[in-house]
């Protein structure tokens, strides 16, 4: 009888499938800050805010004690950082036990998952939509970024059909 090469489920397999997008990604990042001067991609092409405008000048506040102004900035700036320090943690006791030989699962059934993710998008959504409704256009950071590339073709055909 021929038996054939199979990995088992507990074997450890490099998950390279996030590699490339997160390259993108930062390239993206990089090239949207040079260009347009904004650290946010959505921002820098269309102007508008998106919902996490605010949350890297709340970060930067956070870490300097100044809750109120960080709160101000992106209001569920503690909620990301969370979400961020169990994804993290999970990911890293995942690591440990495939690199030990043993099976890791969630503890947290797919079901629950699903609903807290539908949530957490549903209260960053309604965030994001209340900040536009109460802020926009006249209090950072949800204001419109003339510099984007939308913003700039808009200035110059409100320049042609203006004069």
């Amino acid at each position: 009888m021929e038996q054939k090469n199979k990995r088992s489920s507990t074997d450890y397999k490099p998950a390279r499938s996030w590699l490339v997008p997160l390259l993108v990604g930062l390239a993206l990042l990089s090239f949207s800050m040079e260009l347009y001067g904004s650290a946010c991609a959505i921002s820098a092409v269309i102007g508008f805010p998106c919902p996490g405008c605010g949350s890297s000048r709340a970060l930067v506040l956070l870490f300097q004690g100044r809750l109120k102004e960080a709160l101000f900035m992106h209001p569920l700036i503690i909620l990301s950082l969370l979400i961020l320090l169990f994804v993290l943690v999970s990911e890293l006791f995942k690591f440990i036990r495939r690199k030990q030989g043993r099976p890791w699962s969630n503890p947290i059934p797919q079901r629950i998952r699903d609903i807290l993710a539908v949530a957490i998008i549903a209260l960053y959504l309604g965030v994001y939509i209340f900040r536009m409704i109460k802020y926009y256009p006249h209090t950072e950071p949800m204001v419109y970024n003339w510099d984007s590339l939308w913003g700039r073709i808009a200035r110059f055909f409100i320049g042609i059909f203006s004069k």
